[in-house]
């Protein structure tokens, strides 16, 4: 929040409405074309539900105001389908025009009884046959009232079912629903009329806007990747191809498999952790390890995996200017991946062994391949002709995998976790199918993760068609599934498991296997980045000299009064060095040779105590300065981290010097005052960085000089320069001459002459720099005897394009020709 108030909303794109804004005529998206070219008839029943407690003692009048005050805030649960002249259409009727008391059936039954579930899985049947997006109903809810049944708990609370038509409703829109049904009973409870939160984008201005997104050149680009994605082979995967006239819900069977709450914690964290990566890179890289091993032992020879996933497909980067926050609809992007394992050991992967990581590494950039999260596709597929018939030409994957995420359900021994929180009913209760519906896979895999009071467990239900597999070859692979995803759980036990990938280090280009050679030698490795151009040029300065007085050594001499306690000042420097990444770098050659500075995940800040304050005053005078010398004189290794060292000597009972010292690789003058004051900060604190703004990190800076085009630069100094056909030089060059120390002349400009100075620069409309830089151009030319000199300026390098650029820590201080 404090960045979007400090950005004032400057270019912020906001999308436009249409007239009429969300109510009206809207376009199929691409997922609601693939639910009708499939299944054109069989679709009214096609729903998502989902069942919550209810708050005890609610009422009939308070529980239709609260849906209706949900049905009249989210357009698509007022919409209805269209279809004229072969062409289907949504329309989103105007507020009020769905009636709350049309949707509501009430059912007296105990919520809590045995018979519950059964009663509440024929009640779903029931709301789904109810479903008729024709007439403009999508959305049904039940009613479990206790009252008036044989219950002696008069508190017990209800529950609510919600079913919801797909083509309304996705896993990310429940989100806003679920809340929303809680703030409308809550404001009506109080007595106050129900007011939710405005809704940004609409349904219809996003279906718009992916007709148009569909057209743009860069989405057409990405033909060639799909095209290649969905032409490789893919042999059958059961006793015969998939046939959407034999092979539909009816036909299905399925069942479902659930890991225990160890497992999966380590699925959730511990494995992404470890792969610097998604749960979803662990999850699909066990069902490729495993399908792909699975129908090797069944005889068919392949290296990948081919399998249609599915993202929330709220990418608003694709209508510049969509807010989807808090829109509610079927959002869903279907698209295929080809998860190549050719070369990966599958047996030893399926142990659990190291090609196990390999597989996780390789699987992952492969995910991370995909354009846009594959909004591309459905795209491409549905939205355009010429690119639709060229895609329709290959088969879809016959395996789909989703997960839908981590779903906190009610405590356990099934008592409920509060009002309005979704119920885990013991049995699947997440929607309906028409029977004649199509199947959308052999092989379907919908996971997630049920979270409550016992902690969270993965489940995934395992649907295909009788005709095309067996009970027992399902229960093969879904077997082998859980097995390579505890064996991945327990790999993150092992020490050296995991690691980076090119897409971590992007900044520099580096292969799997040299990123592996690394970690191998720096196995607290955290990034790998490029240096900036200066940072070049003082490392091989750094590295010539070898055998002499470092140049770009800085020393900074802090005088500290009253009672200083070291350990207190050592742990404030540490978190200095955690909070600041480039102050942990290694400066070293990659594999081929390019110098690349390493950042590790933590070192030791280098922090001495010298005790001087026994000395006579004289004696005590001259061993600082002997001190600081040696200091001065002790060079860093830039292979050895941090480039950054401190010395607190003690000169009396509330006299101190604490000697900074460090490469100016790391830091440049700017920098220097930023770190103080974070030090002072931190000491106040006793190492606690809450109080301190979140560093705007080194590599940002890095990555922006990355972005820049070089070619255009030096072609502009080239012309800036022209002209200048050798350097100015004050005094002859002597290569032989070696670098000893530098020393300092001043001259003060009076206060009087300074006044007289400005005043005259301010008349002129100049500034002071320019006129010092001039001055100093006329005694170069006298001193060189030339009309056309050249000599070096230093500006601070730091871009104003980067935000925080003015309060970031790092080597930005460049030096520009004049």
């Amino acid at each position: 929040l404090a960045q979007v108030a400090a950005s004032g909303g400057a270019g912020v794109v906001v999308l436009e409405e249409l007239p009429g804004g969300g109510v009206g005529d809207l376009p199929l998206t691409p997922v609601m074309h693939w639910l009708l070219d499939r299944s054109p008839l069989h679709h009214t029943r096609f729903s998502q539900a989902v069942l919550l407690e209810l708050p005890a003692g609610i009422d009939h009048t308070t529980l239709t105001r609260t849906l209706q005050a949900v049905l009249d805030r989210h357009d698509m649960l007022r919409s209805r389908l269209r279809s004229s002249n072969g062409t289907w259409t949504w329309t989103v009727q105007p507020t009020g025009t769905v009636d709350a008391d049309d949707v509501l059936v009430r059912v007296a039954t105990d919520p809590h009884g045995d018979d519950f579930d059964a009663i509440a899985h024929a009640e779903l049947d029931a709301a789904a046959d109810r479903l008729d997006p024709a007439s403009g109903i999508v959305l049904q809810a039940v009613w479990f009232d206790p009252a008036g049944t044989d219950s002696s708990d008069t508190g017990i609370p209800g529950r609510l079912l919600v079913v919801i038509h797909h083509s309304a409703v996705d896993g990310v829109s429940w989100r806003n629903l679920v809340p929303d049904l809680a703030t409308a009973w809550s404001q009506i409870a109080a007595g106050e009329n129900p007011q939710l939160d405005a809704v940004g984008t609409s349904m219809r201005r996003w279906a718009h806007g992916l007709v148009e997104a569909a057209q743009q050149p860069e989405r057409l680009a990405e033909l060639d990747f799909w095209r290649a994605t969905t032409a490789g082979d893919d042999p059958t995967i059961g006793s015969r191809p998939l046939d959407p006239a034999t092979d539909v819900t009816a036909t299905a069977e399925h069942f479902c498999v659930e890991l225990p709450t160890d497992v999966t914690e380590a699925l959730l964290t511990a494995v992404p952790d470890a792969f610097h990566g998604s749960v979803a890179d662990g999850l699909l890289t066990a069902l490729a390890v495993a399908a792909t091993a699975w129908r090797r032992n069944r005889g068919t020879p392949i290296d990948d995996a081919f399998i249609a996933l599915e993202g929330h497909g709220r990418e608003e980067q694709t209508v510049p200017g969509a807010e989807l926050s808090r829109t509610v609809g079927w959002f869903t992007t279907g698209f295929p991946v080809r998860l190549d394992l050719a070369g990966i050991d599958l047996d030893d992967a399926c142990g659990g062994g190291p090609a196990l990581d390999a597989a996780v590494k390789s699987v992952k950039e492969q995910l991370l391949a995909v354009p846009d999260h594959g909004i591309g596709f459905g795209l491409l597929r549905y939205l355009d002709d010429e690119t639709a018939s060229i895609l329709r030409e290959h088969a879809g994957p016959q395996i789909g995998f989703n997960y839908l995420g981590r779903i906190a359900t009610g405590t356990a021994d099934g008592m409920p976790a509060g009002p309005w929180m979704p119920v885990d009913a013991g049995s699947e209760l997440g929607g309906a199918q028409d029977p004649e519906m199509p199947v959308p896979a052999a092989l379907d895999i919908n996971a997630l993760t049920l979270d409550d009071s016992t902690g969270p467990r993965l489940r995934a239900t395992w649907a295909f068609p009788t005709g095309l597999l067996t009970a027992g070859e399902v229960h093969d692979v879904a077997d082998l599934w859980c097995r390579v995803l505890t064996a991945l759980a327990e790999r993150t036990r092992i020490p050296g498991s995991g690691g980076h990938t090119p897409s971590d280090l992007d900044l520099v280009t580096l292969q799997q296997a040299q990123i592996e050679e690394l970690e191998r030698q720096y196995p607290d490795l955290a990034d790998v980045w490029p240096l900036s151009p200066l940072q070049e040029g003082l490392l091989f300065h750094a590295l010539v000299s070898e055998d002499s007085v470092d140049a770009y050594l800085v020393q900074l001499v802090l005088e500290l009064r009253g009672q200083v306690d070291a350990e207190r000042l050592r742990r404030a420097g540490t978190v200095l060095l955690d909070r600041h990444a480039n102050l942990r770098t290694t400066f070293v050659p990659d594999v081929d040779g390019r110098p690349v500075q390493i950042v590790r995940d933590r070192v030791e800040l280098p922090f001495t105590e010298i005790d001087l304050s026994a000395l006579p005053a004289d004696d005590r005078d001259r061993e600082l300065e002997r001190i600081m010398a040696e200091d001065r004189a002790t060079r860093f290794d830039p292979a050895q981290p941090p480039l950054i060292r401190w010395l607190l000597v003690t000169t009396g009972p509330d006299s101190h010097r604490l000697i900074m010292t460090n490469h100016h690789l790391l830091l440049d003058g700017w920098s220097t005052p930023l770190l103080v004051r974070e030090l002072l900060m931190l000491y106040a604190t006793e190492g606690d960085p809450a109080g301190l703004p979140r560093p705007t990190s080194y590599r940002d800076y890095l990555a922006w000089v990355e972005r820049q085009d070089r070619e255009h630069s030096l072609d502009e100094w080239a012309r800036a320069l022209a002209g200048v056909d050798e350097p100015t030089l004050v005094v002859p060059d002597d290569p032989t001459r070696r670098y000893r120390e530098s020393r300092d002349v001043c001259a003060d400009f009076g206060v009087e002459e300074t006044a007289a100075l400005s005043a005259w620069v301010r008349d002129r409309g100049a500034t002071l720099n320019t006129v010092v830089q001039v001055a100093w151009g006329l005694v170069l030319g006298s001193l060189t005897s030339r009309e056309d000199v050249a000599f070096g300026a230093t500006v601070s390098g730091r871009p104003p394009q980067i935000d925080g650029v003015e309060s970031m820590v790092g080597l930005f201080v460049n030096t520009v020709p004049v």
